[in-house]
């Protein structure tokens, strides 16, 4: 099925209007001490997920 991912930006984040409209809504989890990954490290961690979904 296709699939938009929406990234927001690391000051603003997602706009509420484009939260209104997504079907879904994921986080990623994290632990330890680490307070935010960078938008394109968290891009390379959902799209990593996708494929590997959509793979199995």
């Amino acid at each position: 099925m296709p699939t938009a991912i929406i990234m927001g930006s690391e000051d603003e984040g997602i706009s509420n209007e484009l939260l209104r409209v997504a079907d879904h809504l994921a986080k990623i989890p994290m632990m330890g001490t680490i307070e935010s990954l960078n938008v394109s490290v968290a891009a390379g961690v959902i799209l990593y997920e996708a494929v590997r979904q959509r793979s199995l």
